[in-house]
């Protein structure tokens, strides 16, 4: 597991969790996810091809739309089912993670967020028409599956 523990996998890494879940922040206190977030996230992906071994650039490209673009098609289909941040950050993220490693962070954080949803309705008295900041769950979702694979790319 620590052989992937070098010193340009810390910084890139801790620099993409900076990143992450200053967006997660973000989404928290204005409801939107700044694009120079999602834009840091692109360039720190860019230096990855060059300076890291894996992922490589084709499980990078498919990262950027395995998960956006069904987010995509389901807001076109249910307005106001993701935000437009959401959707590019999971772009920007894929480029950074890769193909699977993007989806299955995703599917932790629907979980994630499910359970905050079931929250809300049974303790708080929402209605299922509430919405809430997702990029928290993203963030987690994204944290969980770093650990699950060793924490560094």
């Amino acid at each position: 597991m620590f052989e992937f523990l070098t010193l340009r996998n810390v910084v890139f890494t801790t620099t993409f969790l900076i990143f992450l879940f200053y967006g997660a922040y973000e989404d928290i206190r204005r409801r939107q996810i700044p694009d120079q977030i999602v834009s840091g996230i692109f360039a720190l992906s860019f230096l990855g091809l060059v300076f890291l071994e894996n992922p490589g650039a084709a499980e990078r490209t498919a990262g950027i739309f395995i998960v956006s673009v069904p987010m995509l098609l389901i807001t076109a289909a249910l307005p106001g089912a993701f935000g437009g941040g959401d959707i590019k950050l999971m772009a920007a993220c894929g480029m950074y993670l890769g193909a699977e490693a993007v989806f299955y962070s995703f599917f932790y954080a629907l979980v994630l967020g499910g359970i905050y949803g079931i929250y809300l309705l049974l303790f708080k008295n929402k209605s299922r028409k509430t919405e809430f900041a997702l990029g928290p769950f993203l963030a987690l979702g994204i944290l969980i599956r770093l650990i699950f694979q060793g924490f560094f790319c």
